[in-house]
């Protein structure tokens, strides 16, 4: 996240064990009509309203979310099992590296009843991330949000605004939206006190090993003493609880910095 991925609005509820979970915007419609399926809040122009897909009509929708991904990251999406309990289909799609914008996902609602969403609150697709072992050598020809798709749908002003967002288009523009994201913030400080820590826990457990060599080699001269058997003791305990765990700390920090370091390449 900020090298390889960018994604504002970035929301750290949205991040999941193996995937991230998009939000859905109010730009949606339907595919029968070609009209927007967003009804706005009458009481509260500030409120989001809420996206009503009617029975047995597909509906496209545009997700809140900016992304883009290196030439080393591509994705899939995926259905959310609430809303697919509840009767709606989506079409599965991908994210091929390189790719920036707002991602359009179709659903289909095939239940008899209304299915609503409230826009900027509500996620409706899972996106899941993949390296490719090889960086892709193919740019991405897609325009941002696909609006190509949408020449023959009724498009307000403000909607059309929309695609004109210039951190939809630039990735730099994007990534200084992401920074200024506070869960982004929160985020690296994280993953700074995870490094911290890793790195302590290291010196620490190479101390402990380079002390127990050094009185293993003495132990002819040292042995006899009250104090060496108990030193050696503490110090086999410390390395039986300290080494396995900075060695997994340890693994898991260099491959982030692999990753890293072969991205920038």
């Amino acid at each position: 996240m900020g090298k390889n991925i960018l994604i504002y609005p970035f929301r750290s509820k949205n991040i999941k064990n193996a995937s991230y979970n998009l939000t859905a915007s109010k730009l949606a419609w339907s595919l029968q009509t070609k009209q927007s399926i967003h009804q706005k809040d009458q009481s509260d122009n500030n409120k989001p309203g809420k996206l009503v897909i009617p029975p047995n009509t597909t509906a496209l929708i545009e997700t809140l979310e900016t992304i883009w991904v290196s030439s080393r990251i591509c994705g899939t999406y995926h259905s959310k099992v609430a809303l697919v309990s509840k009767g709606l289909g989506h079409i599965g799609t991908t994210l091929d590296p390189e790719y920036i914008g707002l991602s359009l996902i179709t659903v289909h609602n095939h239940s008899d009843k209304d299915i609503e969403i409230i826009p900027e609150q509500d996620t409706f697709v899972s996106l899941m991330f993949f390296y490719v072992k090889t960086e892709s050598s193919c740019s991405d020809n897609n325009s941002p949000g696909r609006p190509e798709i949408l020449n023959n749908y009724d498009l307000s002003s403000s909607e059309l605004q929309w695609f004109d967002e210039s951190f939809c288009k630039y990735p730099n523009e994007l990534k200084d939206k992401l920074k200024l994201s506070s869960d982004y913030q929160n985020l690296k400080k994280s993953s700074i006190h995870y490094f911290l820590a890793s790195t302590v826990l290291g010196i620490i457990s190479a101390l402990i090993f380079i002390l127990y060599i050094i009185f293993i080699k003495n132990e002819s001269s040292w042995k006899s003493e009250s104090w060496y058997s108990q030193l050696i003791s503490l110090f086999s305990q410390g390395l039986v609880a300290l080494v396995p765990s900075f060695v997994v700390q340890l693994a898991n920090d260099i491959n982030n910095r692999k990753n890293d370091i072969s991205s920038s390449k």
